[in-house]
């Protein structure tokens, strides 16, 4: 029920529920944050947009944002945008056990969603690690580049007329 892509997705929609003033997070910054590659945050990004939990900003300055506030969802719908329903088994092909243990299975599930349904993904987000978008401009602040130093522009050696180039030839000659 958890896989690794719903909980990269919970983190996705925490760092952006933690940016500062609301302000559209990019896909590339959003990759840089959590360690992924941009492809595989795009997958994510683009199934919680499906599931109406993001919105897109094109353009110089966009990113994503939140679709709904924080306080109104569960856990449940960032992990359901990453679950598929499973299906049912033949009863005539399994064994009792196996059956036993499969209906084991589906009722640990529906606890699962059913506690997932109820928790409030502002307790989750309360509870990451404080996002360090000041440490994500900081690092790049922080980046020493050794640049040689400018060396002094020269003033152009010219004649100043037509009339002063003899002058001007038999100076340099000189």
């Amino acid at each position: 029920m958890l896989n690794s892509r719903a909980i990269h997705g919970i983190n996705v929609i925490g760092l952006i529920a933690s940016a500062p003033r609301h302000q559209p997070i990019t896909t590339s910054r959003l990759a840089r944050q959590l360690g992924l590659s941009v492809s595989f945050t795009e997958s994510l990004m683009k199934d919680l947009k499906e599931a109406d939990l993001l919105r897109a900003h094109r353009g110089p300055g966009g990113g994503y944002q939140l679709q709904q506030a924080i306080a109104s969802l569960s856990v449940w719908d960032v992990v359901s945008c990453f679950t598929s329903e499973e299906v049912e088994p033949n009863h005539h092909n399994h064994s009792a056990e196996f059956l036993a243990a499969f209906e084991l299975h589906v009722q640990l599930d529906k606890a699962k969603r059913i506690f997932l349904e109820t928790y409030p993904l502002s307790e989750v987000v309360k509870h990451m690690s404080e996002v360090s978008f000041e440490n994500d401009t900081q690092s790049s602040s922080s980046l020493s580049f050794h640049f040689k130093p400018l060396q002094k522009p020269a003033l152009p050696v010219a004649p100043n007329s037509v009339f002063d180039l003899s002058n001007f030839m038999q100076l340099r000659a000189a």
